[in-house]
């Protein structure tokens, strides 16, 4: 089949994009290998202190249904449950596992979004052992409990959140800790470490001093408050968070049946005596990274930007690439929230309407400005230099003289 636009991604950077691009004039058509619409939108449910009181629950399962609802009431046409194995050309993709086995088109958009990073600490292939992710996705998309006593094995953005949701669905956290310091997992997993890293997590605080004085305290006085947490008195949700304690070691015959705790310092390094708790189930948390094969496949160059989650393809203000056609827009641009990757994906539509010479809702400026604002507004960022990762992509940008 032949259309106008190609997304592959339909989380809620493609689904916008479609919706921006057909309500212009453009056919659209949208690949995405999971059954169900909707990307990481479908495992989110959490309350965001900062959006209006009448916006404060963030259902993305809803938010999700009524994105595919609309684009496919407008005529995009949505092929899920499909892999795009292939791109060729300018622009031919081709599909395995649907009807279609070709979709050739005049732009691409790549929205392929992230994935989970690994966290292999012995014991981590016994049953019980899940990805926070996967966590996240049969707690708010299938209604599942993946466990009756959970432990948690990194603090982070993400987790946290997670972690929130899968207490306010009735599933007993019994706590969350560090995974241990080793060079599988490499380093930023140290109490000082993590403590920096959580500045933008103060973001979720229901009262609006403690958002700020807790994202000041956490910026400025890491190493101090990583001592103090040797006392075990931080909770969130009534879940302990152990900053001064990593799981060494994840213990079972059959499945997941005990966790073995290790106090460490203030840098992560091993002191005292193990303990153990017993659990039957475990969520590793090691972070996101941008999912870029199919960008590198079409040839887009690749740029190593550890603020963005690490590398993306090189792209523009607008969204767009060095490879002619080539659009790319949501998380594989770097780690951010749903609510960035929606305005992306109307940006992106935007600059691909434009260059096809047809005008979309906005101009491109006023879309990049959208984009920004959603950035200043988002609840958490789930990398706290994201910012200064985007600074970086655009000097380098311009240093290539596209600007």
């Amino acid at each position: 089949m032949k259309v106008d636009a190609v997304i592959i991604g339909a989380g809620p950077a493609g689904l916008t994009a479609a919706i921006e691009m057909i309500e212009n004039g453009l056919s659209v058509a949208v690949i995405d290998e999971y059954y169900h619409p909707g990307g990481r939108l479908l495992g989110q449910h959490y309350e965001d202190p900062k959006a209006p009181p009448d916006e404060r629950i963030w259902n993305g399962r809803k938010l999700a249904d009524q994105l595919a609802e609309k684009a496919r009431s407008l005529g995009v046409y949505i092929f899920t449950g499909v892999t795009a194995w292939s791109v060729s050309g300018k622009w031919a993709v081709a599909l395995t596992g649907g009807e279609v086995n070709t979709v050739d088109s005049k732009v691409l958009l790549l929205a392929t979004g992230s994935v989970e990073k690994a966290l292999p600490i012995p014991g981590w292939t016994l049953p019980g052992a899940i990805s926070i992710g996967a966590a996240q996705t049969f707690t708010n998309l299938h209604h599942v409990a993946v466990g009756k006593r959970m432990m948690i094995a990194g603090v982070d953005a993400l987790s946290l959140s997670v972690m929130i949701e899968m207490k306010n669905a009735g599933i007993n956290v019994v706590g969350m800790a560090l995974p241990p310091l080793s060079p599988v997992t490499g380093g930023g997993y140290s109490p000082a470490d993590t403590v920096a890293s959580l500045t933008d997590v103060a973001g979720l605080a229901p009262n609006s001093f403690v958002r700020t004085f807790g994202k000041i305290a956490l910026a400025r006085f890491p190493r101090l408050i990583a001592r103090a947490m040797r006392f075990n008195f931080l909770k969130m949700n009534g879940v302990p968070i152990h900053l001064r304690k990593s799981i060494v070691k994840i213990e079972g015959e059959q499945q997941v049946e005990a966790v073995m705790l290790q106090s460490v310092s203030v840098d992560g390094k091993p002191v005292g005596e193990m303990e153990r708790v017993e659990v039957d189930a475990i969520c590793l948390a090691a972070g996101l990274y941008p999912l870029v094969d199919l960008a590198e496949t079409v040839g887009c160059p690749l740029i190593d930007i550890p603020e963005l989650g690490g590398t993306v393809p090189l792209h523009g203000p607008d969204m767009s690439t060095q490879v002619n056609g080539l659009f790319v827009a949501g998380n594989i641009t770097g780690i951010e929230g749903a609510k960035v990757a929606i305005a992306q994906g109307q940006l992106a539509a935007i600059s691909i309407l434009n260059s096809l010479g047809k005008s979309g809702s906005m101009t491109v400026n006023e879309a990049i400005k959208k984009v920004e604002n959603a950035r200043e507004k988002a609840p958490i960022h789930f990398l706290p230099e994201i910012g200064e990762g985007r600074e970086k992509m655009n000097a380098i940008w311009e240093k290539e003289g596209i600007l």
